[in-house]
């Protein structure tokens, strides 16, 4: 394994975040316009620019991880850095090192852990273990009043002495968590989260998208492999855990990633509350795991250079599908059809409305939203 490049310190980003940002956004040494690809440039005010062609101003930070922030690149350095070398910082504990409050830390961390996208990440190891693992608090912890509640609602009281199976109250404790599905092969990780149940279908998809054809398959008996040979063309290996059995004979084994999964817990526990944005909190952690031998520079550069030509909005971080690797086509026709008669709409606004009556309503009707 690599050993760990030199890595900037917190004063050397807090300083000079913008002069590296700088570097990095334009990594060629050439400030290219944005909005038509121009090279005739006019700089002023330090970042700032002003196209001579199409006459547009921009800044270092359009159509990057950090469009349209009012923060300083400095400040989304620094958040950065914090998220890159400690294992899940919070939002308060950020919002305090950055000199923001707690919304803006969090905004900026979601942003950070978007970019951090798991879609180009291959497993080339050729012997792959895997396995899933479900995150969320015991049904035996929860308050009385609650989990009365729960079994009410859910019918698993029967009978007038108010008493329920323990097979009824396994399979009530297993829906209320969130399943995650990983693969390792000793070097890379890759981790989904799944709609619950896990089905078969899944995470056949996901080994497919992120291995090589043809590799070798280290995991549990779980029923979910049933019939992977033939789906995944790959050869299967189990380990009986139940009798105790966690090697082969071969000696091939799938703790690689149950040790991988220990790890992400104890980073997860009294961090992470919301399971909506569950897949961005796996994002870092296997981003961070994954480059663990890189410099800061060169996590910095990766970060920017994910983003450019494309960022996030706040609308649509709030409208985030953890699971869109799972939408069929069909919903993601339907998706961009009413998009698309969004801006269709949006652009009729702008072209049959006086320019005074459009400056006084920029919050709802803009150009930025075409």
């Amino acid at each position: 394994m690599a050993v760990r490049n030199h890595r900037l310190s917190v004063s050397e980003i807090v300083n000079n975040g913008a002069e590296i940002f700088h570097k990095l956004r334009w990594s060629h040494g050439i400030v290219v316009c944005p909005y038509c690809g121009s090279v005739h440039i006019k700089e002023y005010d330090g970042y700032r620019y002003k196209c001579n062609s199409c006459k547009n101003r921009f800044s270092d930070k359009t159509n990057t991880l950090m469009h349209g922030s009012k923060l300083s690149v400095s400040t989304w350095m620094h958040a950065i850095y914090e998220m890159t070398t400690d294992n899940f910082i919070s939002s308060v504990v950020l919002a305090t090192k950055l000199g923001i409050n707690q919304k803006s830390a969090w905004l900026l961390q979601t942003k950070i852990r978007n970019s951090m996208s798991q879609d180009r990440t291959i497993l080339e190891g050729g012997i792959v273990a895997q396995d899933e693992m479900y995150i969320g608090g015991s049904l035996s912890n929860f308050h009385y009043r609650r989990k009365w509640d729960l079994l009410r609602k859910g019918n698993f009281i029967s009978g007038d002495e108010k008493r329920y199976s323990k097979q009824a109250l396994f399979a009530l404790n297993g829906s209320l968590k969130q399943p995650v599905f990983g693969m390792t092969d000793g070097d890379k990780v890759v981790l989904y989260a799944t709609p619950n149940p896990i089905k078969k279908e899944y995470i056949r998809k996901i080994y497919k998208a992120h291995t090589i054809k043809g590799g070798i398959v280290v995991s549990d008996e779980s029923q979910l492999y049933n019939g992977w040979e033939k789906a995944t063309g790959s050869v299967l290996y189990t380990n009986n855990h139940h009798n105790n059995q966690y090697t082969t004979d071969n000696g091939l084994t799938s703790n690689a990633i149950e040790n991988i999964f220990s790890w992400y817990k104890r980073g997860f526990n009294g961090k992470i509350t919301h399971c909506k944005y569950h897949q961005l909190y796996l994002n870092e952690f296997a981003f961070r795991y994954n480059n663990r031998c890189l410099s800061t520079k060169d996590m910095f550069a990766m970060i920017v250079g994910s983003t450019i030509g494309s960022h996030v909005t706040y609308n649509q971080i709030r409208g985030y599908n953890q699971y869109r690797i799972f939408i069929s086509k069909a919903k993601q026709n339907e998706i961009y059809k009413k998009e698309k008669r969004r801006i269709k709409t949006l652009k009729w606004i702008l072209d049959n409305t006086d320019a005074k009556q459009i400056e006084s309503h920029h919050r709802i009707y803009c150009k930025g939203d075409l």
